[in-house]
């Protein structure tokens, strides 16, 4: 089955580096993703690195940072027994020389035996909030 993906770009008048930090900052990052309660990674910062990953009432998860690029791109894969593979990927985009946005996508590589309803239910349980983390991480960021 072919990958499924939502995203969601939302312009700011923050620069990179400040954006970066809330992506990678675990206290940083708990204003923006409040049921995020620990993520720890087994390293630095790093395509390829892994680590855990627990959101509030979830149990932790294994995380592997599938593609990351400073001040740019930070994607997590998730490996889903009977669901496939889970990718969350946070991104900055340049829209012009003074102005970015914030890029979020969320793309699913579904196990064989998933059908269309099944992706579905489980893409709309996890995609419904990505629109309200990423205003509340514009309000923080463009403070």
């Amino acid at each position: 089955m072919l990958p499924i993906s939502i995203t969601f770009t939302l312009p700011t008048i923050a620069s990179p580096d400040k954006i970066w930090q809330y992506y990678t900052h675990l206290s940083l990052r708990k204003l923006w993703e409040t049921d995020l309660e620990a993520f720890t990674l087994q390293g630095e910062i790093a395509t390829g690195v892994k680590g855990l990953f627990k959101l509030q009432n979830m149990p932790e998860m294994e995380v592997t940072l599938s593609k990351v690029i400073i001040n740019e791109q930070f994607t997590e894969q998730f490996v889903m027994a009977d669901i496939g593979k889970l990718y969350f990927s946070h991104q900055i985009i340049k829209i012009s020389p003074t102005q970015y946005a914030l890029k979020s996508e969320i793309t699913l590589q579904p196990d064989e035996q998933m059908d269309d309803k099944s992706c579905y239910d489980f893409l709309k349980n996890i995609s419904d909030d990505i629109i309200d983390k990423a205003y509340r991480l514009k309000s923080l960021i463009e403070r």
